[in-house]
């Protein structure tokens, strides 16, 4: 649950809008984007551009999507985080980026992963592992921000599961998720035990093995004839 380092960004100002020219950008070698804050957000947001080499590297930071960021901007040095990354549905392309700028004594939501301890003795029994939440909302200041939620799983049995409310946050920071959803799951393996009931049934009704070849062999004779 150790709170996270800080990446450094440097952010242009760019003119106009609309999506000929976020398509040009793009051409250049540029993203688009827009910088604002909580106070700015009814105003109008700063338009803003980065470069796409760059942005690459830095989404190259493992958990670089929740961290906090500082911000060289057209205004001056900021700290922030990025809210909203849209991309090329078909394409690994950026098209667009939101950058939010934060207050030291300012709460904020952000998103941060769960991170699964442990190997499930469920698993070891025969049971399979299903993560149905790997992240959750959090609410805290800036310089609270976690690089994750721990969570140890190694008492997970077959049948069992473990829900928002059994996370534990750092102190500072709340979860915002239902408490109720569903974290990580270790069901029974039912695909084999379906099989073997059938194989069970087969056996129970005295079906006969079909033996591969047997026509084969026959229709061949037949032809040799």
């Amino acid at each position: 649950m150790s709170v996270q380092t800080t990446t450094s960004i440097s952010l242009e100002s760019r003119d106009g809008k609309g999506k000929k020219m976020a398509r040009r950008l793009r051409r250049e070698g540029w993203i688009p984007g827009v910088f604002y804050t909580h106070e700015s957000r009814h105003e109008g947001a700063l338009s803003v551009k980065i470069r796409t080499s760059e942005m690459i590297r830095i989404l190259a930071v493992p958990g670089v999507t929740h961290h906090l960021l500082e911000l060289d901007t057209p205004l001056g040095f900021r700290r922030g985080i990025i809210k909203n990354i849209q991309k090329n549905p078909c394409k690994e392309e950026i098209w667009h980026i939101d950058f939010y700028g934060v207050q030291a004594d300012q709460k904020i939501t952000i998103t941060v992963p769960i991170n699964l301890l442990g190997e499930a003795v469920g698993v070891e029994q025969g049971g399979v592992m299903e993560v149905v939440t790997s992240q959750v909302e959090v609410e805290c200041l800036p310089d609270a921000i976690p690089e994750g939620i721990d969570i140890d799983i190694s008492n997970l049995e077959i049948g069992s599961a473990v829900h928002v409310s059994d996370l534990v946050a750092p102190e500072g920071v709340e979860i915002k998720n239902d408490p109720e959803d569903v974290v990580v799951l270790v069901a029974a393996q039912r695909v084999m035990v379906e099989e073997e009931e059938i194989e069970e049934e087969e056996e129970e009704e005295g079906v006969e093995p079909t033996i591969v070849g047997e026509e084969e062999e026959e229709g061949g004779e037949e032809g040799e004839k």
